[in-house]
């Protein structure tokens, strides 16, 4: 009793880390980099921007620099050229380094909005075996088929994964964002 009383409350802690992962996703799309930038102004007495720019003169050419100036999201906030420095090559415009070996075109394709529905997708997932793990305690699922529903450990490695796959999407999400953000610079080295 006490072991199923344990494995509720842990599910209970698992749902509603699932719908704050959902805010802080949220929130990392849509005040992250703007929080990261007001944290560098406070640190120097320029501009968030031009301290950012400052530095992505010490490691980037003057033309992708420049070229970054004329873009209208990374005029206002280049952080994503700042965390993505070590990948970004510069050869007939743009191009990532995936990986040691493999060199490539950046991301052309925004694909924040179905990451974030994945995300919603996998929210509500969570919230479902929170609801199911509430609805074993009083009556058990009929049937072999969901036997596995009966198991309150079982709910819990589900919810664990869930939580699991929704933390990759967000490190994806991030990654691709800033990729596509990049990509789009090409425009203004052609």
């Amino acid at each position: 009793m006490i072991q199923t009383i344990l494995v509720l409350a842990v599910i209970f802690i698992g749902v509603a880390f699932a719908v704050y992962q959902v805010y802080d996703i949220y929130y990392a799309q849509n005040v992250g980099d703007d929080e990261a930038l007001a944290v560098r102004e406070e640190a120097s007495r320029t501009s968030a921007a031009e301290s950012a720019f400052a530095a992505l003169r010490g490691v980037f050419p003057e033309r992708l620099v420049s070229a970054a100036q004329r873009d209208e999201t990374l005029s206002r906030n280049p952080e994503p050229l700042l965390r993505r420095r070590k990948s970004i090559v510069l050869e007939q415009g743009v191009k990532i380094r995936y990986l040691s070996l493999w060199t490539g075109r950046p991301v052309a394709h925004d694909w924040r909005k179905a990451l974030l529905i994945v995300v919603l997708v996998d929210c509500l997932i969570a919230m479902f075996l929170g609801g199911l793990s509430l609805y074993t305690v009083a009556y058990e699922v009929p049937g072999a088929t969901f036997a596995w529903m009966n198991d309150p450990v079982v709910i819990l490695v589900l919810l664990v994964l869930v939580i699991l796959l929704t933390h990759a999407v967000a490190k994806l999400d991030l990654y691709l964002h800033d990729l596509y953000r990049i990509g789009r610079l090409n425009r203004y080295l052609a």
